[in-house]
């Protein structure tokens, strides 16, 4: 299953249609914003991170996955959700302050 979706998610003609389980309104909003930043479709931009995700993730994006998946009654939404989540990270705001003195 989890092969499945990763050839799923991995593949441009395919990685659009995928992201319909996706359940998180704010991510489908980085994922529509990194692909007009880049000019491409939302499935080009998804292949592309997930692919770097996988090619340069460590153990611990797989444990996570395996984690996620083993305690969920619907594995694959979860896995999708996850997987995306982890390829289009939430951007840290940092709030720099300068002292008076």
């Amino acid at each position: 299953m989890l092969g499945d979706i990763l050839n799923r998610l991995t593949d441009p003609a395919t990685a659009e249609a995928t992201l319909d389980i996706v359940s998180q309104p704010e991510l489908c909003e980085r994922i529509a914003s990194a692909a007009a930043a880049e000019t491409c479709s939302v499935g080009v931009i998804v292949a592309g991170k997930v692919r770097h995700l996988l090619d340069h993730g460590g153990e611990d994006v797989w444990l996570d996955l395996l984690g996620v998946m083993s305690g969920s009654p619907q594995p694959g939404a979860v896995a999708v959700n996850r997987i995306i989540a982890l390829a289009f990270p939430d951007p840290v705001r940092v709030r720099i302050t300068r002292n008076a003195g």
